[in-house]
């Protein structure tokens, strides 16, 4: 596996070098067009996953029919969620870099289920519908700052970085057959742990939210990488980090109704799920060992 990918790295740098500009062997790497091939002071850099490329460029040495399109992916951050890579390049050995994702998820499930009624028509029955909306949210945020040395295409890049991530999601029912005097037990359609006492067809309890403990992710991590430019303003890189740190989630809670005979009325209860995710966490840990790489552009 590890040969594969090798070859195919190689193969990718002997295609663009066939077919990019010659390069002088002045210190300042000019192409033949006079453009800097190395990133200069008040330049941005934007990252992507490079694993498309180079996949597409070994199916075509190899002949692959099947072959498909490059597409831009984003990288991964420290804490292993996928985010925007970019750096500012305070001069030509030193840049400040930040990884940044938040997004906001909404889905939402319905099932058709058999109304409950008093009369109910056995030749024509009628039908409601359940639904389920899961909300999630993730938010990344890495700033840091990197240093580099190195005259030739081949940079080494060094440095460090604090590292934030929140995570969460929660689950909200709505039910077209409701709890009452006359439906102490109702039908309900099993999303898949939202009855928490009786059956599909007899339902005594069930959720009507769920809210994930959420994930706090804090710490900071050094870096140590290279980059190889395989043309003005873009490289190929890859780099290995240590991070220090601290994870925590809180409990999950649930809101559940089911029919209390006592007070003739619908009983909503909350129980607090503690054995939901409820941990805390600090280590140290080695990434990267998957070999990802980035393709870097300049402008």
């Amino acid at each position: 596996m590890k040969k594969n990918l090798l070859s195919v790295i190689l193969a990718c740098f002997a295609f663009v070098a066939m077919a990019q500009d010659t390069v002088s062997e002045s210190v300042e790497l000019k192409s033949k067009r006079g453009i800097n091939i190395l990133p200069e002071t008040g330049e941005w850099a934007l990252g992507v996953s490079a694993s498309p490329f180079l996949s597409y460029a070994g199916n075509m040495l190899n002949g692959n029919t099947a072959n498909t399109a490059p597409s831009f992916q984003f990288t991964n951050n420290p804490s292993n969620l996928v985010a925007v890579f970019g750096k500012y390049m305070v001069n030509a050995n030193t840049a400040y870099r930040a990884r940044f994702n938040a997004s906001i998820n909404s889905t939402i499930d319905k099932a058709v289920v058999v109304q409950n009624e008093l009369n109910p028509d056995a030749f024509f029955p009628a039908f409601t519908e359940d639904w389920r909306t899961t909300n999630s949210k993730t938010i990344v945020l890495a700033a840091g700052y990197e240093k580099r040395r190195g005259k030739s295409r081949v940079q080494g890049i060094y440095g460090g970085e604090a590292v934030f991530a929140l995570t969460g999601n929660t689950q909200k029912y709505e039910y077209g057959n409701q709890i009452s005097a006359d439906f102490n037990t109702v039908t309900t359609n099993n999303f898949g742990g939202n009855i928490l006492l009786g059956s599909a067809a007899a339902t005594v309890q069930r959720k009507t939210e769920e809210k994930f403990g959420n994930v706090f992710t804090a710490g900071v991590r050094g870096f140590i990488g290279v980059e190889y430019f395989i043309g003005p303003k873009v490289s190929l890189g890859a780099e290995f980090g240590y991070s220090l740190l601290f994870r925590t989630a809180t409990r999950g809670l649930v809101t559940a109704e089911r029919w209390n005979p006592l007070t003739n009325s619908v009983l909503e209860t909350k129980i607090d799920v503690n054995n939901n995710g409820y941990f805390t966490f600090m280590g140290t840990s080695l990434d990267n060992l998957n070999g990802t790489i980035n393709l870097l552009f300049y402008f």
